[in-house]
């Protein structure tokens, strides 16, 4: 026996349109659960752990403020940005604080950026920021002091060593702390960076052992039995001499497009010291690395010119895989090594002769 519905019956629409209501009914409730669902699921996780609802928010209110505050400079800045934060940012930089993101300003990202290690593309994010505030501001200690260095901060390290206390980081002060950094097996740079100021303030008070300031190896005084002394003085080399005027700007000041003798930048730099031996080099890196003959980096020689990040910068080579060289804005002529990243960056080098 087949059942047919009577469509005309007006029980079974009735029915039906109670069973829709229903449903309908059923699909808003399970709409509203889902809405205050994740606020409900917090609230019986903070219950059943035995805390205060509000426990978290209080207990957090210093952590946000904390967030808050590292991301105070967390702007992604690029070309054309302005604003405050551009005007720190350039404060960082040691440029014009004219709060516009100019190309002076990408300039000096970029060159910070390579200097740092970080990806090169001149927009300042939270690990450049991170970089810039590390290197420019930094916590007390990480400022690394070197020759050319001075102030309070170099008297300090002076009177530790028991040196005298002129605040001029000098070649007196550079032989007392390769000295302790010698004794105390720290890498033996002549740099009071965060390690070497640590173990300063460990030790007190440590005196240098009292030695001659090193001399150049052409006045060593030799003496060997069967050797006869030459008193006549030994004549340097372009290169040689080179390296001696270089040593002669030590700290001073990095200058965006500045030829000296108050600030350099790396080009102008190694133009100036040449052109006080009597030697015209070309203006720019790229020009300069075709100014001379190329040489391998196992034949480098004091004097030598050493290019990295292909040929964007320049210095001047003095030996022991070390060279002198204006870096980026915010820093000052300074000795650097053929490490890091001047290693993974190298180019090459050209002798000049």
């Amino acid at each position: 026996m087949t059942y047919v519905r009577d469509l005309g019956s007006v029980d079974l629409w009735r029915y039906s349109e109670q069973r829709s209501q229903r449903r309908r009914t059923a699909r808003a409730r399970r709409r509203r659960m889902r809405r205050i669902g994740v606020p409900l699921a917090m609230l019986v996780s903070a219950a059943g752990t035995g805390a205060p609802a509000f426990a978290g928010t209080a207990k957090s209110g210093h952590t946000t403020r904390r967030a808050a505050a590292s991301r105070q400079h967390q702007r992604i800045l690029r070309l054309h940005s302005t604003g405050p934060d551009v005007v720190h940012l350039q404060r960082l930089l040691g440029v014009t604080p004219d709060g516009v993101f100019g190309h002076h300003t990408l300039h000096a990202v970029k060159r910070f950026q390579r200097e740092a290690g970080l990806l090169v593309d001149g927009q300042v994010g939270p690990l450049t920021w991170a970089a810039l505030q590390r290197q420019n501001r930094g916590r007390p200690g990480e400022r690394i002091l070197e020759v050319g260095s001075d102030g309070a901060a170099v008297a300090a390290v002076q009177r530790r060593l028991e040196i005298p206390d002129d605040g001029v980081f000098g070649p007196v002060t550079l032989a007392a702390v390769e000295a302790f950094q010698r004794t105390h097996g720290l890498v033996v740079d002549g740099q009071v960076g965060p390690f070497t100021m640590r173990a300063l303030r460990a030790a007190g008070h440590w005196r240098a052992p009292r030695t001659h300031a090193r001399a150049p190896a052409h006045h060593r005084p030799r003496h060997h039995r069967h050797h006869r002394r030459s008193h006549r003085p030994a004549r340097l080399g372009l290169g040689e001499r080179a390296v001696h005027t270089a040593e002669q700007y030590l700290g001073v000041p990095y200058v965006w497009g500045g030829e000296g003798p108050s600030g350099f930048d790396c080009s102008g730099l190694v133009q100036y010291v040449y052109g006080k031996l009597g030697v015209h080099l070309p203006r720019t890196s790229y020009a300069q690395y075709n100014a001379g003959r190329h040489v391998s980096r196992g034949d480098l020689r004091p004097g030598d010119l050493v290019f990295f990040d292909a040929l964007g910068h320049v210095g001047i080579y003095i030996g022991g895989g070390r060279f002198i060289h204006a870096p980026h804005t915010g820093t000052r002529v300074q000795i650097g090594t053929l490490a890091g990243w001047y290693d993974a960056h190298w180019a090459g080098a050209t002798r000049v002769t």
